[in-house]
C-alpha cells in the first residue's frame, strides 16, 4: 500500500507541483483513500518530502551500480550516457526538481535523509580526473565540481527546457534523433574540455607596463 500511494505521490507532483498536487487525486491512483496516506505520512508536505527522497534514493541506486572502466577517458564517457540516460528515463525526476527549485529548496533543506546522503557520483568523477590526469589524459587545472555541473547541466537542461526550446528552435527536441545526437554532443563537449590541449594557460605579462597616451 505504502509503495502504491508514493508511486501515485511521484507522479501527482511531477505533474502538478507541491501547490497543485491533490491528496485526494493521490490516493484515487493509488486505489486507497486520503485517511490512509495521512496514516503513512501524516500531511501533504511530509508526502512531498517523501518523494524527493525516493527520487534522490533512485539516482544514488543507480549511480552505485554504475561500473568504472579502467580507461579513465572511456570511463568519463560512460559516465556521461549514464547521467544523460538517468534524467531521460526519469522525467519525474527532472519536473520534481525543476518545482523544488521554484521553492528555493524549501523541503529537501529540511530533510535529514537527504542531508546524510552521499553521492557516488561526486567520487567517481574525482577517481576518474585523477586517474585521466596521472595519466596526462585530462587538463590538471580542472576541478571534479565543474566537470560534475557540467555533465548534469547539459542532460538537466536539456530536458526541463525541451517544450520553450522545442518551440523557438522550429523543431522536436525529444524525437530519437535528436536525443541520439544531444547524447553524443554531450560526450564531445566533456571531452573534449579535459582534453590536455585544452589546459588553460595564463596570458603574458606586457612588457613595459601599459603605454601613456598623449
Amino acid at each position: 500500500m505504502e509503495s502504491r500511494i508514493l508511486a501515485a505521490a511521484i507522479e501527482e507532483f511531477s505533474e502538478h507541483g507541491f501547490a497543485g498536487a491533490r491528496v485526494e487525486r493521490i490516493s484515487r491512483a493509488a486505489g486507497t483513500v486520503d485517511r490512509m496516506l495521512y496514516y503513512y505520512y501524516g500531511n501533504k508536505e511530509r508526502l512531498y518530502q517523501a518523494v524527493l527522497e525516493k527520487i534522490y534514493a533512485d539516482m544514488i541506486g543507480e549511480q552505485r551500480a554504475f561500473v568504472t572502466s579502467e580507461d579513465p577517458v572511456e570511463g568519463m564517457r560512460q559516465l556521461v550516457l549514464h547521467s544523460w540516460d538517468h534524467y531521460e528515463s526519469h522525467p519525474h525526476l527532472v519536473r520534481v526538481l525543476m518545482n523544488e527549485n521554484l521553492l528555493r529548496g524549501r523541503h529537501i533543506r529540511q530533510s535529514q535523509q537527504v542531508e546524510r546522503t552521499s553521492f557516488p557520483l561526486v567520487e567517481t568523477v574525482t577517481a576518474l580526473l585523477q586517474a585521466g590526469q596521472a595519466r596526462g589524459l585530462f587538463r590538471r587545472d580542472v576541478a571534479p565540481e565543474h566537470v560534475l555541473m557540467t555533465i548534469m547541466s547539459l542532460g538537466f537542461f536539456y530536458l526541463s527546457n525541451q517544450h520553450t526550446c522545442s518551440t523557438w528552435m522550429g523543431g522536436d527536441l525529444m524525437s530519437p534523433a535528436r536525443r541520439k545526437a544531444w547524447r553524443e554532443h554531450i560526450c564531445d563537449v566533456v571531452l573534449s574540455s579535459l582534453a590536455p590541449s585544452a589546459e588553460r594557460t595564463a596570458p603574458p605579462a606586457r612588457k613595459g607596463g601599459a603605454r601613456r597616451r598623449g
